[in-house]
């Protein structure tokens, strides 16, 4: 990939400019974000919580997972803004994350599960499951809420005069009585709209005889209201993405049919290998996620049945979709190449084909990387705008699902790789090499199948943490007009790496801008810097980029049928056709355009 001076001084100006932008307006998210106690120190700190009870925790199987108040989290942001919910957080103390242990057997119900706080240390929740048939002393209601107060001041060291008492509640039970008390801290109520009822800030735990069975320093209790607007809001999400979800189906489809059509066709043939080999790489560095976040299967394990049964079942179905999803990258893949040949030949970084018949190893692939960096500056700044307005506007919110999704792995920036690598390989073939001319073919105006695209691709992500949910599909659509220009611009492998960076970097940038570990912290760097490092490879290797003569790689069927084109397009040639039209008429009876265009070049080699 080549780019004049100017145009990398135009990119590294646009690149610093953005960034400028989103260090003004996405920067300040991530500075109340305290990851100071990782998933080992957390583990530690409930074990210790355990044997302060008397409980051995070596006799119980475990899990850890990093858990966010979402429902918290959404209510703050959507009544006080980023800003008041950062003040609130701190002025109150307030945890939006923790780590939850979980202590269990399988088999059996009993179970504990402590919730840490990954700032302090600090217990934050606890729960002990126990059978519904377990006795317990029986004790009268004032003297459980005796003890339910006592404890609180005790382990929180917090003074209840600062609290109005909100609730209790009792069930009795076949052999004990459990008592839940709860109360609001004073002077916090946080209305959600007018006479729809508000958010109130509360502690509370429950007793059973004469044990603190559960008990919590903070919660948000959020208006019934609240919630069935965003369960709306959900449903409406689900109902935009399977609409795009419909339109990939269909791509997919077509995918086949073109592939079916194309097979024996010399870019197939160059191609196949590539993708398949890509699709193999897809399903192992998934199965390895799988395995690296097992943590987040292990915590929703119901103890009614055996784990290794769980497990299992978890597995097989996840072979089954990544089968699914491999085979929606490699046929897309196929097609789109076959398609690009014939509806983009001028474009030749725009696909792989042009690596694949010189190398991937030269200083084009370097500049085309470089060249990615940049473009992920420019899109991490357009977001940053993007979602300031709507946040000023809109009123849109977001949730912190990577950063959940990442923490509960054994290692997290590992996690972070492969999602950022199946994203970026999946959606750019699928969307700009197989969609963009797959569209640019059928509707024959480039710039109408950029659009269609990028609404496909936009609105699959409806169902993303973003609210109103439609925000989404409007901001990644908008994106993905600046993804499709790219593609036909400077080609694909700019695109795969800006978008590698992108889904990357909003799983580690808590580690990077918050307060983390080094071993966050630097894994997060190292993350990050994998293209870059590929990138000075190549520079220094600079393979020499020569690419194959097209009559090397045919094989005996298609040197035969070569030669047959070459009589048919002299004879049309001395009837006085002209080479669009020749052309046309061979590829309107599905004849290889490769072996077209070689044909014409020899039969009109003299001309």
């Amino acid at each position: 990939m080549k780019l004049s001076l100017r145009g990398w001084i135009l990119f590294i100006f646009a690149a610093l400019l953005f960034f400028g932008l989103w260090y003004k307006f996405g920067y300040p998210q991530f500075s109340f974000v305290d990851l100071s106690v990782d998933k080992k120190e957390a583990v530690n700190k409930a074990e210790s919580y355990l044997r302060s009870l008397g409980l051995d925790s070596r006799e119980y199987l475990k899990a850890v997972v990093f858990d966010s108040d979402d429902w918290a989290d959404r209510y703050l942001q959507k009544t006080l803004g980023i800003k008041s919910e950062e003040e609130f957080i701190r002025q109150h103390n307030y945890e939006i994350f923790s780590w939850q242990v979980r202590f269990f057997k399988q088999l059996q119900k009993e179970e504990f599960i402590v919730g840490v706080s990954p700032a302090s240390g600090d217990v934050l929740n606890f729960r002990h499951l126990i059978e519904d048939i377990e006795s317990r002393e029986a004790i009268p209601k004032d003297i459980a809420k005796t003890k339910a107060e006592e404890f609180l001041k005790n382990i929180y060291g917090l003074s209840l005069k600062d609290y109005d008492f909100h609730e209790e509640k009792i069930r009795r039970f076949d052999k004990r009585v459990d008592y839940s008390f709860s109360w609001e801290k004073k002077a916090i109520y946080i209305p959600w709209q007018k006479d729809q009822g508000g958010a109130k800030l509360l502690i509370g735990a429950t007793v059973s005889g004469n044990e603190i069975r559960e008990f919590y320093k903070s919660r948000l209790d959020i208006p019934e209201k609240f919630q069935r607007y965003i369960e709306n809001q959900l449903v409406f999400g689900e109902y935009l993405s399977s609409f795009s979800f419909l339109f990939f189906t269909i791509l997919i489809f077509w995918a086949i049919f073109i592939v079916v059509k194309r097979k024996h066709t010399l870019v197939m043939r160059l191609c196949k290998k590539w993708f398949v080999y890509l699709g193999c790489f897809f399903i192992i560095i998934n199965i390895v996620y799988l395995f690296n976040n097992i943590q987040n299967i292990i915590i929703i394990y119901p103890t009614s049945t055996k784990l290794a049964s769980f497990v299992g079942i978890y597995f097989v179905k996840l072979i089954i979709n990544l089968v699914f999803l491999s085979v929606a990258l490699i046929l897309p893949g196929l097609a789109g190449e076959s398609l690009h040949s014939e509806v983009m030949p001028q474009n030749r970084y725009g696909s792989f084909l042009y690596y694949l018949k010189s190398t991937f190893y030269g200083r084009s692939m370097a500049r085309a990387i470089i060249l990615g960096y940049l473009l992920f500056f420019v899109f991490l700044g357009l977001q940053a705008v993007i979602f300031y307005f709507g946040q000023k506007y809109l009123g849109v919110w977001r949730e912190w699902i990577k950063l959940t999704q990442l923490s509960s792995a054994y290692i997290p920036f590992l996690s972070a790789f492969i999602i950022g690598s199946s994203a970026s390989l999946n959606e750019e073939i699928v969307f700009r090499l197989f969609g963009i001319n797959w569209a640019k073919k059928y509707l024959r105006n480039t710039l109408l199948a950029v659009i269609l695209t990028s609404l496909i691709w936009g609105f699959g992500h409806a169902e993303y943490p973003i609210f109103p949910v439609w925000f989404r599909g409007i901001e990644v659509s908008l994106l993905g007009l600046l993804f499709g220009f790219v593609f036909i611009r400077y080609g694909l492998i700019p695109l795969i790496v800006a978008h590698y960076l992108f889904d990357v970097f909003w799983g580690v940038a808590a580690y990077i801008l918050g307060r983390s570990s080094a071993y966050l912290f630097l894994s997060a760097l190292l993350v990050l810097a994998l293209p870059l490092l590929f990138a000075l490879f190549c520079f220094f290797l600079n393979k020499k980029e020569e690419e194959k003569e097209v009559k090397m790689l045919l094989d005996s069927t298609q040197e035969y049928n070569l030669n047959i084109l070459v009589t048919f397009v002299s004879v049309k040639k001395s009837q006085g056709l002209s080479v669009e039209t020749i052309k046309g008429q061979l590829l309107q009876h599905n004849w290889d355009p490769v072996l077209v265009d070689l044909a014409i070049s020899e039969a009109f080699k003299d001309a």
